[in-house]
């Protein structure tokens, strides 16, 4: 997980408050002196937000961008946005594995707590500015598919947007095999299940099978597969029927997990739109967590 300074040192003051605003541009000069004297920021403060992501320019009416360059000139008309929140800045992400790359798409180990998209405040902390920036490309790649922010596994990041479209439209197309594995809190009676509870107001249908179960945790190993693709699928689901995954900070109760979302996108497989050469890519299985099973082991004994 990203991992940030503690601030419940003895004695220490509140943290600054999150806040967004925006310039319109009256007079030559350089973006950070601009922010800083609007804003009351400091120099280092603005340099440090603008080359994490949270300054956005709209020059002459065109699409608005993120700034990143302190020392970046703006003219009368420009328009800029900073949205500041420190919290937000001071995380330190967690790097990503690549596990394949070509041309024209990766595959990446995601880690917990890394986004599949940044915010308008920062996206440093998000896969595809990790991904431009450990390959030094020049433009930002496009990702392919979601995949939540608590979560880890696998996921398809495109270099382009013409790569982008025409492996969005395998997913889109049910082309695409995807499985993931979860811990969760209880055992179920039945090996297999599906759900297709409506989410959010629109159909949904997700695929469970149970792998292995443990009793002195009364937990189970479960493999699942989803036809489609709505928010938190998975876990609203597994929590729908009373088996919520293991350390979800949403949805279930009594699942807690030292070891965080115990959620793991484990293999992801499809025919290359590009070289018609069939393609697939595993992880190792997600296991049951130590700490979990230990606690049991300690309580039988006592």
């Amino acid at each position: 997980m990203p991992t940030a300074p503690s601030d419940q040192t003895t004695g220490s003051s509140d943290p600054e408050p999150a806040f967004s605003r925006a310039i319109a541009v009256e007079e030559p000069g350089l973006a950070r002196d601009l922010l800083a004297r609007v804003t009351g920021l400091s120099k280092n403060a603005v340099k440090d937000c603008m080359i994490k992501g949270g300054v956005w320019r709209r020059k002459n009416r065109r699409t608005t961008v993120r700034l990143r360059r302190a020392t970046a000139a703006v003219i009368p008309g420009d328009r800029l946005e900073i949205h500041y929140d420190p919290r937000l800045l001071a995380l330190v992400p967690p790097e990503p594995e690549l596990v394949f790359r070509n041309e024209r798409y990766s595959v990446w180990n995601k880690p917990a707590g890394t986004l599949a998209q940044g915010t308008l405040f920062a996206d440093h902390c998000a896969m595809p500015r990790l991904v431009q920036t450990r390959l030094d490309l020049k433009n930002e790649p496009h990702p392919v598919h979601r995949l939540d922010r608590e979560a880890r596994g696998l996921m398809l990041l495109a270099r382009d947007a013409d790569a982008a479209a025409r492996l969005g439209a395998l997913f889109r197309n049910g082309l695409v095999e995807k499985e993931y594995m979860v811990v969760v809190a209880g055992r179920p009676s039945w090996t297999e299940m599906e759900s297709d509870a409506p989410l959010d107001g629109r159909e949904s249908k997700s695929m469970f099978r149970v792998l292995q179960t443990d009793r002195p945790s009364d937990t189970a190993l479960v493999a699942a597969r989803i036809a489609t693709g709505r928010r938190h699928q998975i876990r609203r689901h597994l929590a729908g029927l009373g088996y919520p995954v293991l350390g979800d900070p949403r949805y279930g109760r009594r699942n807690t997990c030292a070891h965080g979302l115990q959620l793991l996108a484990q293999s992801l497989a499809f025919i290359c739109p590009f070289t018609k050469a069939p393609m697939s890519w595993s992880l190792p299985p997600l296991v049951f967590p130590p700490s979990r099973r230990q606690a049991a082991m300690t309580s039988r004994k006592t």
